[in-house]
């Protein structure tokens, strides 16, 4: 890298995503703000696979070395939430991940973000499919978001069985996750 280094990495880092070079996108992301911000970037990609893979590398980030991206938790986690409305399944998956990883790495600097966050987890509820409004309960639940009971609620019953990307979250039936969630909140 020269000593001057002028204007966004995105497409650099876009390259290297395309050629699946994940370890040299981290690798250059630990050293060099603006490549972090590229990756940031690809957030907004027009194509699901570069978003998708911009959110794996962030969670690879995140477990890997947190500190990395927490001062710039304001940008990538409302962002994430975001995605996981996406109808790409890999950009939906990716996202959720990248978001639990957050909330758990990060719980007092995202509760910080907490307001601006709640309301898309209450549509998410509302509308999503079944895995959304199950990843969604259990983002209510890492943020204590009391508010939301009543939501939350209204699911205790579903025994419609949820797939997500997390340890023991698969086949679970949602209403499981909604009493999971309920003990959380009290």
């Amino acid at each position: 890298m020269g000593l001057f280094s002028f204007g966004s990495k995105k497409d650099k880092i876009k390259k290297l995503i395309e050629e699946e070079r994940f370890s040299d996108i981290i690798t250059m992301v630990m050293k060099d703000k603006k490549a972090l911000d590229g990756l940031i970037e690809l957030l907004d990609d027009s194509e699901p696979g570069i978003r998708g893979d911009a959110l794996l590398i962030l969670g690879m980030i995140a477990q890997q070395r947190g500190e990395v991206l927490e001062p710039h938790i304001d940008r990538i986690f409302p962002k994430a939430v975001e995605l996981t409305k996406n109808r790409n399944p890999y950009v939906k998956e990716n996202a959720m991940v990248l978001s639990y990883e957050l909330v758990r790495r990060f719980q007092t600097k995202i509760m910080k973000l907490k307001d601006t966050i709640i309301n898309d987890l209450i549509e998410e509820i509302r509308e999503g499919d079944k895995n959304t409004k199950g990843f969604a309960l259990i983002l209510l639940g890492e943020l204590d978001a009391k508010e939301t009971r009543e939501y939350v609620e209204e699911l205790v019953n579903v025994e419609d069985k949820v797939i997500l990307p997390f340890e023991g979250k698969k086949w679970v039936p949602l209403g499981q996750i909604a009493r999971e969630t309920l003990e959380k909140l009290s």
